[in-house]
């Protein structure tokens, strides 16, 4: 066994790492794809754009303006160029660009180009939503700066346009790729090409056995979220590690709901039948390629001002909370675009629609749920204290008779109730056990807040239908 010597020291990689198929770091972008070279081989071919201008790059280290680069290319099998991006058009647009003998589109003129698309090939419900979509579908080709991207969320009834909208999708968006919910074809896709996934038919994701595959996605709006390990056999014996990345904007198409917690990520677009009869959006419908490369030519040369206005735009946010939380995560990547498209006013107006929109999917508190609170509160008030134990059947007690949806429960299934309630709303600061069963501690300030976030007025309005999650069979089960 060789021992190390004291004064020995570890050699590493001090630069930075870039994932292959599209990256920002600092003042850099890299843009990857394979292709098939004249001397009939398929190699990788990365686009760098930085301060000096835009090149080609076919190795996987390199180094620029004092910063020292790997490209993380592993097993990864990048898309084909031939597919997404005319490479003749590619070339001129390298070479006229570092001429400076030409001009390059700008984000006004492909929003503008797309709204129009999409008019063409679908029926929106409102004027604002033909605002949303291509602020959405612009942002996914930057999507990389932002810290989260939210999902899109097709949702309609059968022979509404949902499919349409998708294979709209497909042909527009970064690396899209239409596939069924399994989590290896996820991870795989979306770790290698970083590209825009598509899932049809949502509603099988609240299948048994979706367990997993929903932790995932529902991460993976985040940055920072949705990693996935996988331990695998080697060849040559023994097991290996690797870990995949699953941040990337995603959208789905579905009649119903998606899972709640899926869905508190998505911007929901609903669609309506229309009665006009729209072309589909085949490969052959528009010339696709061409506008692709509009869309890389923006990324290419705007991916710097994008950056760095979504920054200034997330500290004004920070300064005013004309939206805060995870409304705001969602918003700010769709506003950091539509500011180079249209103005305030205009842009206000979209803003509502969002939130109206996002509004969807934000839960909230029946009349049952919101009296439990109240109940609660007002024991504490009456009590005159900070602090308190009540159990769920004292809880339940105090309720009347007309907040409860099922007029048959008896006082153990309504106690059972009240217990998942403290639980889905976080409402107890800690959990007893008692000589009489379980209870539960309150504390006045978290039980003030959560009723601050939940009741916006105090009057009741009895007979709302019990949306609360509970078990179908209330009396086999222990009360909490």
């Amino acid at each position: 066994m060789k021992i190390m010597r004291k004064d020995k020291k570890i050699k590493y990689f001090k630069g930075e790492f870039l994932h292959p198929a599209l990256d920002i770091k600092r003042n850099l972008l890299i843009l990857g794809f394979r292709f098939f070279s004249e001397d009939f081989k398929e190699r990788n071919l990365f686009v760098i754009s930085n301060q000096k201008g835009i090149s080609f790059l076919d190795e996987e280290h390199f180094e620029d303006s004092g910063g020292d680069y790997y490209i993380e290319i592993g097993n990864r099998k990048l898309a084909r160029i031939e597919e997404r991006w005319d490479l003749e058009e590619l070339n001129n647009f390298i070479e006229n660009y570092n001429l400076a003998i030409s001009e390059t589109p700008k984000i006004k003129e492909i929003f503008n180009k797309i709204k129009e698309l999409l008019k063409k090939y679908m029926e929106l419900e409102k004027e604002e939503d033909y605002f949303l979509i291509p602020a959405w579908i612009i942002g996914v080709y930057f999507f990389p700066v932002f810290s989260a991207y939210p999902f899109l969320h097709i949702k309609a009834p059968k022979q509404s346009g949902k499919t349409q909208c998708l294979n709209f999708l497909k042909q527009i968006c970064f690396n899209a790729v239409k596939a069924k919910p399994s989590l290896p074809a996820l991870c795989d896709t979306v770790d290698s090409l970083r590209g825009v996934y598509l899932i049809d038919q949502a509603d099988l994701l609240k299948r048994k056995g979706n367990e997993e595959l929903l932790e995932i996605l529902t991460d993976s709006y985040k940055k920072e979220s949705g990693k996935r390990r996988i331990r695998f056999s080697e060849k040559r014996g023994g097991w290996r590690t690797i870990e995949q990345e699953t941040y990337s904007p995603k959208a789905f198409a579905s009649v119903r709901e998606l899972p709640e917690d899926l869905a508190d990520r998505c911007l929901t677009i609903p669609l309506i039948k229309s009665e006009r009869n729209f072309p589909e959006p085949l490969e052959e419908s528009e010339n696709w390629k061409e506008i692709r490369g509009e869309l890389y030519k923006v990324l290419l040369t705007n991916f710097s001002v994008i950056k760095n206005s979504y920054d200034i735009f997330k500290t004004e946010y920070r300064q005013n909370s004309k939206i805060i939380g995870r409304d705001l995560e969602l918003w700010l990547p769709l506003e950091t675009i539509l500011k180079f498209v249209i103005d305030e006013e205009e842009l206000e107006r979209i803003r509502q629609r969002f939130k109206q929109l996002y509004g969807y999917t934000t839960y909230e508190a029946n009349e049952l749920e919101k009296e439990v609170i109240r109940v609660i509160f007002e024991c504490l008030e009456d009590g005159k204290t900070n602090q308190i134990i009540l159990r769920p059947s004292e809880i339940s007690q105090k309720i009347e008779d007309e907040f409860w949806e099922d007029k048959f429960l008896n006082s153990h299934q309504k106690g059972i109730r009240v217990g998942y309630i403290v639980k889905n709303f976080n409402l107890s600061s800690e959990k007893k056990d008692t000589s009489k069963g379980i209870a539960y501690l309150f504390e006045k300030e978290k039980i003030l807040k959560i009723k601050g976030l939940y009741i916006k007025n105090e009057k009741n309005t009895p007979n709302t239908p019990f949306l609360t999650e509970k078990p179908e069979n209330t009396n086999n089960l222990d009360e909490f």
